[in-house]
Parts: C-alpha cells; sequence; structure tokens
C-alpha cells in the first residue's frame, strides 16, 4: 500500500487538476450501475400499473440519461486518466534524471549503477506511469461493487451477501499474484540488462564500426535473441499461477453468482421484479471482476515501482559546486589499491606530489598502474591504504563535490558530446553565465578556434551527423574536449593522454600552451611519448603497480633503468 499511496502521491503533484477530475468523475460512474439498478427495478414496478406513458416518463428519462451519458463520461474519465500518466511519466522520468545526475563516479566505476537507471526508465514506459490509471479504475470498480452490493441487499440480503463475498477471491488473486511477479522481475532483470549492453553495441556508433569490420555484429544480434528468448522463458513461468489463479477466481465467482441468482429469484417469489435484482447481481459480479482484472495488472507494476521508490528515496546531494580558486600542492601518500576478485593490488605504496606552477608526469607500460593511479587521486576509487590531499585536506574532509571542484579531468575516453559546438564546451563549467567570449577563448587555448571558425553555424554548429550535423575526426573531438578543460580553469589539471588523436604538429602546439600556461595550476599529465616529457617539472615512472623512478627527463635517461628502456626507440 505504501507504493501504491506514493504513485498516486506523485501523481497528484505532477497533475493536480486532472486527477481532481478523474477522482470526480470516477466517483460518479462509480454510483451508475447501483442507480441503473434501482432505476431498473422503478420502471418495472412502474411498467405493470402504467396506462400512459407519462406515468413511466421520468423512470424512461432516467434510464436514457444513465445509459446515454454514461460512455461519453467513461470517455472523458479515461482522457483525464491518460493526460495524469503522461504528466506522472515526465515527472517520474524527470526525476530519474535528476537523481542519476547526482550519482557520484565512484558508485559509476564500482557498481551496474547504470543499468539500474536504465532499467528505471524503461519501467517508467512500460508500467509504472500507467498503473495510476489502473489503480483509478480498480478503485473505480470497487466502489461500483459496493453501490451495486448495497442495492441488491434491498431485494435479497442472502444475495448481497454472496455478492459482497466474491469481492474477495479478485484482492486474494491479485495479492497472491504480486509476489508471483515480484520474484519473476527479480530474476529476469540482469537479463534485460545484458540485453541493454548488447543492444547498445550494436547501434552505437564506434562498436558498431568495429564489429561491422569484423562481420561479427550479427553474431551479437544474436546473442541479444538469445537473452530475449531467455527473458521470455522466465515470464513465461508467471503463466502458470496467473492462469491457475483465473480459473479458481472464475470457478468461485461462478457459483457465488448462481447462489446469489437463486436467492434473488426465491426473494422476490417468482415475479418480474427479480429481473431487477438479477441485474443487479450480474453488474457487482462484473464490477467485482474488472476491480480484480485491474488490481492484478496494476499489482504487476508495483516490484518495478518499489525499486524506483527506493532509488529515489536516496536523494543524493547535489554535486553541483563552483570551481576552486586554487590549489598549492597536491600529494599522494602509499596509495594501495586491489580491484575485487583480483590476487594481487593494482597499485602498491604509490606515492606523488606536485606543486603550484609545475607539470608532473605519470609514465608505464600498459597496465602498469597509472590509471588506478589516476583515479585514486580523483577519488573515482577508494584506495585500501593511503590517501591524496590538498593543500593538506584529504577528500573526506573536503567532501566529494568540492574535492572534485578543484579538478579537471580529461581521459582518454573523452566526451564525445553531440551537441551545440557552444554547449559542448560550456560543460566544462558548472557556471550558467558562460558568455561566448569565454567559449571562443577556450577553443582558442585548444587550438579548436579556427575549426569552429569553418563551421557554417559556428558555435551553434550542431555536432554529429546522426542529429542533422557535421561529423568531426576523434583529434578534433578531443580538442573541444580540452578546450572545456579550458574553460573549467580548475586549479588541478589531470589529463590522461591529452593529445592521443591529435596530429603531431598540433600536439606540440597544445603542450606548449600547456608550459606557458603552467604557473596558474598544477598539472598532472599520463603521457607514452617521450618528446612530450622532455619540459616536464618531474616524471614518475609506474612499474607493476609500484613508483619504480622519479626524476627529470635527462636524469631518468641517465639512470638508464625503467624509464630508459620504456622509451628506448622514442629516442
Amino acid at each position: 500500500m505504501r507504493t501504491i499511496a506514493w504513485i498516486s502521491r506523485r501523481a497528484l503533484a505532477a497533475a493536480p487538476v486532472m486527477v481532481v477530475c478523474t477522482t470526480l468523475v470516477a466517483l460518479v460512474l462509480a454510483a451508475v450501475p447501483a442507480l441503473q439498478v434501482l432505476v431498473i427495478a422503478e420502471l418495472i414496478a412502474a411498467l405493470g400499473e402504467a396506462e400512459r406513458l407519462q406515468d413511466i416518463a421520468g423512470a424512461l428519462l432516467a434510464m436514457i440519461l444513465l445509459v446515454g451519458l454514461t460512455p461519453s463520461i467513461s470517455m472523458i474519465c479515461g482522457d483525464f486518466q491518460m493526460r495524469a500518466a503522461q504528466r506522472l511519466q515526465a515527472e517520474l522520468n524527470a526525476s530519474l534524471v535528476r537523481e542519476a545526475a547526482r550519482i557520484s563516479p565512484e558508485e559509476l566505476v564500482n557498481s551496474s549503477i547504470s543499468s539500474q537507471v536504465e532499467r528505471h526508465s524503461r519501467a517508467i514506459g512500460e508500467g509504472i506511469s500507467w498503473s495510476f490509471k489502473q489503480y483509478m479504475t480498480a478503485f473505480m470498480g470497487l466502489l461500483s461493487s459496493i453501490g451495486v452490493i448495497a442495492a441488491v441487499f434491498s431485494f435479497s440480503a442472502i444475495a448481497g451477501v454472496l455478492t459482497l463475498i466474491a469481492l474477495i477471491p479478485p484482492l486474494i488473486y491479485s495479492r497472491h499474484l504480486s509476489g508471483v511477479w515480484e520474484r519473476q522481475w527479480a530474476e529476469v532483470s540482469p537479463h534485460y540488462d545484458r540485453e541493454r549492453y548488447l543492444r547498445e553495441l550494436i547501434v552505437r556508433q564506434r562498436p558498431a564500426t568495429e564489429l561491422a569490420g569484423l562481420g561479427t555484429s550479427e553474431r551479437v544480434g544474436e546473442m541479444v535473441a538469445v537473452r530475449w528468448r531467455i527473458v521470455d522463458s522466465i515470464m513465461a513461468k508467471a503463466l502458470r499461477p496467473e492462469a491457475l489463479g483465473n480459473a479458481a477466481s472464475g470457478i468461485v465467482s461462478t457459483v457465488l453468482l448462481g447462489g446469489a441468482i437463486l436467492a434473488v429469484v426465491v426473494g422476490a417469489h417468482f415475479e418480474s421484479s427479480a429481473v431487477a435484482g438479477i441485474y443487479g447481481v450480474m453488474a457487482a459480479m462484473t464490477a467485482s471482476a474488472g476491480a480484480g482484472l485491474n488490481a492484478g495488472l496494476a499489482i504487476e507494476t508495483l516490484p518495478l515501482a518499489r525499486g524506483l521508490h527506493h532509488f529515489l528515496a536516496v536523494a543524493r546531494p547535489s554535486r553541483v559546486h563552483p570551481v576552486a580558486p586554487a590549489v598549492r600542492e597536491l600529494r599522494a601518500e602509499r596509495l594501495t589499491h586491489r580491484y575485487s576478485g583480483r590476487d594481487t593490488d593494482a597499485i602498491t605504496d604509490v606515492s606523488i606530489e606536485a606543486r603550484l606552477g609545475e607539470v608532473v608526469a605519470l609514465v608505464g607500460v600498459n597496465g602498469a598502474g597509472k590509471t588506478t593511479t589516476v583515479n585514486a587521486l580523483l577519488g573515482l576509487v577508494t584506495p585500501q591504504a593511503g590517501e591524496a590531499r590538498l593543500d593538506g585536506a584529504t577528500r573526506t574532509e573536503l567532501g566529494e563535490a568540492a574535492w572534485l571542484a578543484r579538478f579537471g579531468l580529461l581521459t582518454q575516453e573523452f566526451g564525445r558530446f553531440e551537441l551545440t559546438v557552444r554547449d559542448a564546451v560550456r560543460l566544462g563549467s558548472p557556471r550558467e553565465d558562460v558568455s561566448d567570449e569565454e567559449v571562443w577563448t577556450a577553443l582558442r587555448s585548444a587550438h579548436a578556434e579556427a575549426m569552429v571558425e569553418s563551421m557554417p553555424d559556428g558555435l551553434d554548429q550542431q555536432l554529429g551527423e546522426q542529429w542533422g550535423g557535421v561529423g568531426i575526426s576523434g583529434g578534433q573531438w578531443q580538442r573541444l574536449a580540452l578546450a572545456r578543460i579550458y574553460l573549467r580553469d580548475a586549479p588541478v589539471w589531470v589529463l590522461d593522454e591529452p593529445t592521443s588523436a591529435i596530429d603531431a604538429e598540433a600536439e606540440q602546439e597544445i603542450f606548449h600552451e600547456l608550459q606557458r600556461t603552467k604557473h596558474t595550476r598544477i598539472t598532472v599529465v599520463v603521457s607514452h611519448r617521450a618528446w612530450t616529457l622532455k619540459e616536464m617539472d618531474r616524471i614518475y615512472v609506474i612499474d607493476e603497480g609500484r613508483v619504480a623512478e622519479q626524476g627529470t627527463y635527462e636524469e631518468l635517461l641517465a639512470l638508464d633503468g625503467r624509464f630508459a628502456a620504456i622509451f628506448a626507440e622514442q629516442r
């Protein structure tokens, strides 16, 4: 009941006028079957004594109005319910997105949270938002049943009791079915998540291009088909208890219907007035069955709604935080981290430091531990030992949002945001008042100004061919990502291969710009190219998860150790 009450409250908040109108119209419609029974009884009694049309005009008019207007009123009620459901869908999706936007990077790295968000989004569209309509219909059916049963009592107390008992089987059945569907959803959800991942592989441009080149995209398509067959087989398990419940409910309702009709006929002494009572019993049974059906349909979505409710109830704090003005020192001491399921540490006792105005580099072969070190600095993973500090303060002391507000991060998996150029660059800053002049300055620093100036719509140019915009190269996307970092102007920059997709000439220009402006920040660079390391203030060589060497470019070459071996072919 708590979940039903929650959905009802959300619907009322999303569409108050529609919900109130729906409730009022539903109350009117709920009274119609009982009124019809009473009017029929009055009409039958009047027909036995009437000699003129005027004698039955009132009863006939009442019957005509009830029968004639009810369908239209029902359609109006349905329209109100539909509009309320649409508003609820929009409101729930907006709430879901707002909550998802507050998920911490650490959660995204270490959990299947993205799958949960996708699952909740699908559930909203497929059932949760429309369950309010089913709740209202079931509520209306229940009220109709009660009204008609009250009318039936005027014909036969026994018939009234039997029709009242007929309400119980659908409710018991619906409650049982809720448990069945909850177990089914718990079993089927992981397969939905896997299906979504596989489906995205064949519709997202980058993985789809690789699969097409390998000629194996259809194989992934078959993997998706296999998942759907598994989903279908799991969902089919609910068919047997559902069918048995329907059959049992039908048998019980038939027996009660027969008993109630007999009670009405006998109680009326086999006179014509029994017709109204029989109609009342049938109307009560029909309303009860309808209420049970809609309650069952609504109950099927309760597990989905309950999961969404729990997700939204977390109420994560806003992560919007002004970019910090300055940091004088970054220090990490004895960072150690081991990923779950691994037998060895990804990094062990890693200590690095960087001060204002310095550009330091992390180098090493693939898998050496550079990315884990970067993630530990940012707080995207929580090391089992050691800690990072900014001007002596830890991430715990500052809070996650304030900690991340001190960083500007550019990873190898930089975002290719298919928006306008202006919007794609403005995502670098939490400020809402970023001017076009600031955007152009950031583009200029990232050596992307000429590229944007050559576009037909300049800052208003839509990026991405799938939206009717321009297609740009990987290097151009990376320049826009770098422009976001310049616009952010955080006191600590962490750049993981910031020019990996850019040509050599442009790369030199970008690194020279980084060196020219380095006095305003702390810069940490991960790089595999020897020439970019020559002007670094300090280089940390990460090898097998440890800091193997540190020093300047010339000092490390003179050691003739691990650094010299890694970059031997690039000298």
